[in-house]
């Protein structure tokens, strides 16, 4: 009896570490493929997809592990605004001018930005969420392309480039765009709200009180009350508000601001930018550090990562990566940062505390990294081609791949 008390005992006792070696479940969006996909961190193999999510990008996941928070890339354009090198605006100071290209006619080129709407910002709806002119399909489930078509006789490099929005230049036509709560327990579509602008990354705050979006064009961030399954306040941070990191308090918040070479600082109490901090050129993904002291931002026009000391509230170091940084994470121990050089082709892993360096190349462009708990797994997308690396941390080597539909985005993962 008493050997089968302790066998018994044993049992239990080894039986407890079990539920904690469970591996993580990776969600995963796809971008143009308009899915989810998950996948099982212990063998590295597709478990499911999450369908009819339109174009999406930015992924987060409530504490609780209730819902997902889909950001979409889509956003429909519903007016445009006049532009002073296309007609003259009375009473108005010099507007920013976009250039006709060589080779077009006058005429056509006002064709193609055509002078919809009145006053306003640019391409500003009456209303954000509800009574929007937006039409009802913004948040459908295939996506609502906002392309402008381009002109016949003009490459697509030279449309991108006169429709790029420049720093101190032309921004960009606002839309509407769209956010999506997911129901983890049977991957159905709960609801999706619509927001001004294109909703780029995403998180849901440490309380499970609010979602939040990064509303790249309208140089804005949205919490959405998850309560309520509406929009609880829009911040301004900045022109293209890119990536959104915050505290394990949930007490300060950390936006990247592409567009002007700055990270901003939330307090969560008043919900106000407390702070902007002058960071590297083109800001995207940022990581904060495990002691939360350090906040590393991945600077792609400068091929940098920014140190940025959270006591002092100023950068204090400065790494020089490779051509257009995109992706960054952090080693669970906080000794090892992950970049990648998206158009060096390369990952690179910092040793924390003496600077040096290693790489490992992989080619076609390396994107969006994401450490994988504490498998010793990284995953780092392709922009160029459907599937995901897996890394071995510490030996930075790849030993397999994931195959995708479409491109991976911001990875979220579960234990």
């Amino acid at each position: 009896m008493n050997r089968l008390k302790l066998a018994l005992l044993g049992a239990a006792a080894m039986a407890v570490p079990l539920v904690s070696l469970a591996s993580p479940t990776v969600y995963i969006p796809l971008g143009s493929a308009n899915e989810i996909l998950i996948v099982d961190a212990a063998t590295d193999q597709a478990t499911g997809t999450i369908s009819g999510v339109s174009n999406p990008h930015g992924l987060s996941i409530t504490p609780n592990g209730t819902y997902l928070f889909a950001g979409s890339n889509t956003e429909k354009i519903v007016r445009r605004p006049k532009m002073a090198d296309h007609a003259k605006m009375s009473g108005k100071p010099d507007q920013p001018k976009m250039q006709k290209p060589a080779g077009m006619s006058e005429a056509l080129h006002k064709q193609h930005h055509p002078q919809q709407g009145s006053g306003g910002m640019m391409g500003e709806p009456s209303q954000v969420a509800g009574k929007s002119e937006a039409p009802d399909n913004v948040c459908a489930e295939e996506p609502v392309q906002s392309k402008m078509p381009k002109p016949a006789g003009m490459s697509e490099a030279q449309h991108k480039k006169h429709h790029a929005p420049k720093v101190g230049g032309l921004p960009p036509a606002v839309g509407i765009g769209c956010v999506s709560l997911i129901r983890v327990a049977d991957h159905k579509l709960e609801r999706r709200i619509k927001v001004r602008g294109m909703a780029h990354h995403t998180l849901v705050t440490p309380d499970g009180r609010y979602a939040v979006s990064a509303q790249t064009t309208a140089g804005t961030i949205n919490l959405i009350d998850l309560a309520t399954k509406k929009i609880f306040r829009t911040i301004h941070t900045g022109p293209l508000p890119n990536y959104i990191a915050v505290t394990r308090d949930g007490k300060r918040m950390y936006v990247s601001n592409t567009g002007n070479n700055t990270v901003s600082m939330i307090d969560t109490k008043n919900w106000i930018v407390s702070r902007n901090i002058i960071v590297g050129k083109g800001p995207e993904h940022i990581v904060l550090s495990p002691d939360e002291r350090f906040l590393y931002t991945g600077n792609a026009r400068d091929g940098t990562v920014s140190v940025v000391s959270l006591d002092q509230n100023k950068v204090v170091k400065t790494y020089a990566i490779g051509k257009k940084p995109h992706g960054i994470d952090i080693s669970p121990d906080g000794k090892t940062l992950f970049v990648s050089a998206k158009k060096d082709n390369k990952l690179v892993a910092i040793d924390i505390k003496t600077g040096k360096m290693r790489t490992l190349m992989l080619k076609p462009a390396p994107y969006h990294v994401k450490v994988i708990g504490d498998t010793g797994k990284i995953y780092v997308s392709s922009r160029k081609k459907p599937f995901i690396w897996v890394v071995d941390e510490k030996k930075l080597k790849v030993t397999g791949k994931i195959p995708v539909r479409g491109t991976a985005h911001q990875m979220v993962v579960v234990n």
